[in-house]
């Protein structure tokens, strides 16, 4: 049988194979794919939308994956690994993708990349993770709270003893309270960043960024800081699940950033859109808190969220991380841009339910 005439026969058969695996790949809860030496996808099975709500035809053809639905971060990390991979060797990572409406999705990796006769292509599968995986705390932070309130019980105890060999007794006093605030100030932080949403109920979110706006103006107004709250209606009717003693709390540690960055003059503008997407029935709003302060210089941006990094030795580092884990325990996302002298904008992206459904119908 010539080579031609065998193409011929067999190309039914192919097609008839690669249907069938398609259907199966459909009824399997996990995403295959298959990528480029430079990323760009080649095959994704179809059941994408329903497990991460990402639709296949976003991410083939292109590098989409990689370089919109990965956060800085996670695409550098899996970046550096599947360099790192020999032909055939597997890696294993956990982190999120961002679907269609701007929402995480945790999912669990692994990444294969194939013999070297493929000419680089790798493979992937994605698991979803449930909602509630991101809540747990990684012995990292857990090791670095320790680390960081040990520090303050050391100079604690350093104090004492000088006061008990009466040096300076009134510095080392008002030094000691100082300690001790601040001190119990980080673990109340740790405390907030560590909670997990309790007692769930439908609220309306219009209504926590009010309150939250409402408490933290006059310390902007006392700055002579320009305030401008743009929410308004915007946000009426959007019902959102959560805890919103935790929500609101995310909302004004992000305004305490905002109120730390700017100065006399400077302006602070919120704002907010509600979104229909009719993906997975629900709804998104999108909050913007944008300030014209000092900004951030890429390599702090990079660390701006990650838990215990701060540039102010007076902040415990805890204020935005702890924005961050609140509003993606209620599956939102927290993105932050920013340039140095020309301000911060921080967007927060959560899920919503409206009271009309995708045809406008009550």
């Amino acid at each position: 049988m010539t080579a031609s005439l065998s193409k011929r026969v067999l190309q039914p058969v192919y097609s008839s194979i690669n249907s069938k695996l398609e259907e199966s790949l459909a009824d399997v809860p996990s995403i295959v794919y298959e990528c480029a030496a430079d990323f760009t996808v080649l095959m994704v099975s179809p059941n994408s939308a329903e497990l991460i709500g990402v639709r296949p035809e976003r991410l083939l053809g292109n590098r989409t994956l990689w370089d919109e639905r990965l956060v800085v971060e996670d695409r550098r990390q899996l970046v550096a690994r599947i360099g790192r991979l020999k032909p055939g060797e597997l890696a294993l990572e956990t982190h999120k993708i961002i679907d269609d409406r701007g929402l995480p999705v945790w999912v669990s990796h692994s990444i294969r990349k194939l013999p070297a006769e493929t000419e680089g292509v790798i493979r992937g599968c994605m698991i979803p993770l449930a909602a509630s995986f991101h809540s747990s705390l990684e012995c990292g932070i857990i090791s670095e709270f320790v680390h960081k309130i040990g520090n303050h019980f050391q100079l604690i105890n350093l104090l004492i003893g000088s006061l008990k060999r009466g040096v300076e007794p009134t510095n080392e006093i008002e030094t000691l309270q100082e300690t001790i605030d601040r001190a119990v100030d980080f673990t109340r932080a740790f405390m907030h960043y560590s909670q997990t949403p309790t007692g769930l109920s439908e609220v309306d979110l219009g209504e926590i960024i009010r309150t939250a706006i409402q408490s933290n103006a006059p310390f902007f107004a006392e700055k002579k800081i320009v305030f401008k709250d743009l929410v308004q209606e915007s946000l009426n009717g959007a019902l959102i699940n959560a805890d919103p003693v935790l929500l609101e709390l995310a909302f004004r540690s992000i305004l305490q950033n905002a109120l730390d960055a700017t100065s006399t003059g400077d302006r602070v503008v919120i704002s907010s859109k509600h979104q229909t997407t009719c993906l997975s029935g629900q709804s998104i709003a999108r909050i913007s808190i944008a300030d014209s302060g000092c900004g951030m210089e890429s390599d702090l941006l990079e660390k701006a969220a990650a838990p215990f990094f701060t540039s102010k030795p007076e902040r415990n580092g805890l204020g935005l991380s702890m924005a961050v884990r609140i509003v993606e325990s209620h599956g939102g996302r927290l993105h932050i841009s920013s340039n140095k002298n020309h301000g911060t904008e921080v967007e927060i992206v959560l899920p919503v339910r409206d009271l009309t459904d995708c045809s406008g119908r009550l």
